[in-house]
């Protein structure tokens, strides 16, 4: 009842979570709740800013690299242009040459986002302005039906301030270039800006009457350029455009009439569609395409030439053509979700392509509409299949449905101008599925604890956890399959008792058996038990293992040299330690084959376990190791699985105390590629001299194995009393063969009398 209880609530929760941040984020775009000192409500702003940035990420997967506005083209100040007229800023005669090549290429709107604030006082005595210079340039391109020159100017504005500069004090040229309003009442308007400070061009520019438009700007709280300041209304109703509005209208001749209804929202609205603003007079950029999108040309391509290129003809006759830096140093570059350094000016031009394509932003009741949609019925099939608790339908529905609502929205929603609080609609089936899952795995880790408290003394851990998957109790019985044994077995382990008391005895196990069994568990293999000193395992169960073999030897050399630096550390310790601990070795036996795993023993305890005649085997192959004097021995069936991947040679073929069946064996010397070329020698000679002694060269392989018996002694330098070692045995075997040869039909095969 309490698991149901808290699992509900935080379903719950969650869910209202998700409601809530949808509910805040789409107040929150209809307020605008913003002051131009860029403080936001925190609990408001949140919400809004975390669908801004999943937005963006979307949104950046609907660009279309291959489209294009073939009526905008950017002039550009880039950096082969600074080198090519000089630092900046530029004289106003650039600028006359620019307008007047301008004219000769056919351009029909040019629009600047350069501010001409401050006159041009670089002029010969006697001689008119350059600004004079410029105007004229103006005024003779404007001369041409349709043409127009749109110079900028920039407002710091200030939403919120007793610092209130009149709207009167503004450049009276200004309101020829307000735009046409409709007004439901006259009391509601826009966003008032109380302007703070200016920046209009020169009166001598002026004279000229180009169009006015403004460039003002302002960022997401985060910094990132989402919008655009279409709108800027200055007091008594008067609402200023930007510079792209402008030049949509200058190039169509059309009118983009501003209308606020009763209510206070407000559109741009054209022959073509509507865009709508916030109650700031800002507009959301559609960022459709990439800066490649738009025609280019360099200033210092377009000064070099003789009016007559027809490249550069061709990309300017005709088009708006805005004019703005792109030059690094020009400090005119903007985070936008498309690029975290885009120039300015592109978020100008955009506003000008969206008006020119019709293409807007949905209304925001139809993005609500859409949302609600998807959060009510993503929650509504969640918190059903919650019920039935169901990990898989739960993780195949959310996959299901995420993948699908977000493939939905990138192709088909944001192409359409729609903006969709997905990441909150999301949130309530992930948080869902999450909250549901971690309470099922806090809950199943519980369950487990418990079973280990209760059962751990009489069962072994992968039976519990056997038992918790499967939510049986243990049975007996076992599955039969191909897997690999492992025995391990301290070297004379008998005489440690002689010379360590049981408290030392158990410390010094203790550390053993946990260097190695860590080794062993890495691997993947499996512990069967613990037998005093030796080390029983298996690889290939309960879980599968393809590679079964080969991780047993890697185990078996990581156990080797494991061993090789306790005995280090051992010796490091003083005379902590007596000398038969610094010499301690451990033998191993390693066999593959068809082996019975499962659970072995009675209905009141049993423990999981191997049986079979593969097992046997390998335990016999520990115990053979000794009298051959190394410490690692794999059966052929074994080294039939290794691929190829380690280094062995040939021991023996022997018949093992209780099997009939002779069986040939390999002393495991290293990995292919890492082991030392002494053992590489010691392979060679050994095997020449053991292919001798199959044939029954007695002395000539004794002769062999006296070769190899050099590289026996360098094995194990450190090794003292050592009696034995292969190449002594097959000596040894030689010359009683010698005195007593083998019948005539001798195989070669060693029985073994002893374990």
């Amino acid at each position: 009842m309490l698991t149901k209880l808290i699992r509900w609530t935080g379903i719950s929760l969650i869910v209202l979570l998700a409601v809530s941040g949808v509910g805040i984020q789409q107040f929150e775009n209809y307020l605008n709740l913003m002051d131009r000192e860029g403080n936001w409500t925190g609990l408001i702003s949140a919400p809004g800013s975390i669908e801004q940035k999943f937005y963006d990420v979307r949104m950046m997967q609907t660009l279309d690299e291959n489209a294009k506005d073939d009526k905008t083209v950017l002039l550009s100040i880039d950096e082969q242009s600074l080198k090519s007229v000089g630092r900046w800023p530029w004289s106003r005669m650039v600028w006359y040459e620019v307008i007047n090549k301008l004219k000769v290429y056919g351009a029909k709107v040019i629009a600047f986002d350069v501010i001409f604030s401050e006159p041009e006082l670089s002029r010969k005595e006697g001689q008119p302005s350059p600004d004079l210079y410029m105007a004229q340039a103006i005024a003779d391109f404007q001369a041409v039906p349709g043409n127009k020159v749109i110079i900028p100017y920039y407002l710091t504005t200030l939403a919120k301030s007793d610092d209130d500069i009149s709207y009167k004090e503004l450049p009276g040229e200004l309101y020829n270039f307000v735009l046409n309003t409709k007004q439901a009442k006259q009391d509601v308007n826009l966003t008032e800006w109380r302007v703070a400070k200016t920046m209009f061009p020169v009166p001598d520019i002026l004279k000229a009457e180009p169009g006015l438009a403004h460039i003002t700007a302002y960022p997401d709280p985060d910094g990132v350029f989402r919008t655009n300041l279409v709108s800027v209304n200055v007091g008594d109703g008067i609402y200023m455009p930007s510079i792209g509005v402008s030049a949509f209208q200058y190039f169509t001749g059309e009118s983009a009439d501003l209308e606020i209804d009763s209510n206070g929202a407000a559109i741009i609205k054209t022959k073509k569609g509507v865009m709508e603003l916030g109650i700031t007079g800002a507009s959301g950029i559609r960022w459709a395409c990439s800066q490649k999108s738009y025609g280019y040309v360099s200033i210092k391509d377009l000064l070099a030439s003789d009016g007559k290129d027809p490249k550069i003809k061709e990309a300017l006759e005709g088009k708006i053509v805005f004019i703005g830096s792109t030059a690094t140093g020009a400090h005119d570059l903007r985070h936008t979700p498309i690029d975290a350094a885009l120039p300015g000016v592109y978020t100008h031009m955009s506003v000008t392509s969206m008006l020119l394509q019709n293409r807007f932003f949905k209304p925001e009741e139809k993005s609500l509409y859409f949302s609600w949609i998807i959060l009510i019925v993503g929650t509504l099939i969640m918190v059903g299949i919650q019920m039935f608790e169901n990990a898989i339908a739960d993780a195949i529905f959310v996959g299901a449905f995420g993948t699908s609502i977000i493939y939905w929205d990138i192709y088909h929603l944001i192409p359409q101008g729609y903006t969709l609080s997905l990441f909150f609609c999301l949130l309530a089936v992930v948080g869902t599925y999450s909250w549901n899952t971690l309470l099922n795995y806090y809950i199943g880790a519980k369950d487990k604890a418990f079973l280990k408290n209760a059962f751990g003394n009489y069962i072994s851990p992968e039976l519990i956890d056997q038992m918790y998957e499967s939510g049986e109790p243990p049975k007996l019985g076992g599955d039969c399959g191909i897997i690999t044994a492992y025995f391990t077995d301290i070297q004379g382990f008998s005489s440690f008792s002689e010379k360590l008391s049981a408290t030392e005895l158990v410390e010094l196990l203790n550390e053993y058996l946990s260097a190695m069994t860590d080794i062993l568990l890495e691997e993947g293999g499996t512990l069967d038990k613990y037998e005093g000193d030796a080390i029983i395992a298996f690889f290939g169960a309960p879980m599968p293992l393809e590679d079964h073999a080969v991780r047993s030897c890697r185990v078996a050399l990581g156990m080797q040299n494991a061993l090789l630096d306790l005995r280090k550390k051992w010796v490091s310790e003083g005379d902590k330690w007596p000398q038969i601990v610094h010499d301690m070795r451990m033998r191993i036996g390693i066999n593959s084959g068809e082996i019975v795993t499962g659970n072995m023993g009675s209905a009141v305890r049993m423990n999981y376990t191997m049986m079979g005649d593969s097992v046997n085997l390998a335990a016999r192959l520990e115990e053979a190791a000794k009298q051959y004097g190394i410490f690692t021995q794999v059966s052929m069936f074994t080294k039939d699985m290794l691929e190829d991947k380690f280094v062995m040679r040939e021991l023996d073929t022997m018949r093992v105390v209780g099997k009939k069946e002779p069986v040939t064996t390999y002393d495991l010397l290293g990995e292919v590629g890492k082991t030392e070329e002494d053992l590489l020698t010691l392979q060679n000679l050994f095997h020449e001299a053991l292919d001798l002694y199959k044939n029954q060269k007695w002395d000539e392989a004794i002769e062999g194995f006296n070769k190899s018996l050099e590289y026996e002694n360098k094995r194990f330098p450190d090794l003292e009393g050592k009696k034995t070692n292969p190449s002594l045995v097959y000596i040894d075997r030689c010359n009683q063969f010698k005195e007593n040869p083998p019948p005539e039909k001798w195989d070669g095969v060693f029985t073994l009398t002893s374990k």
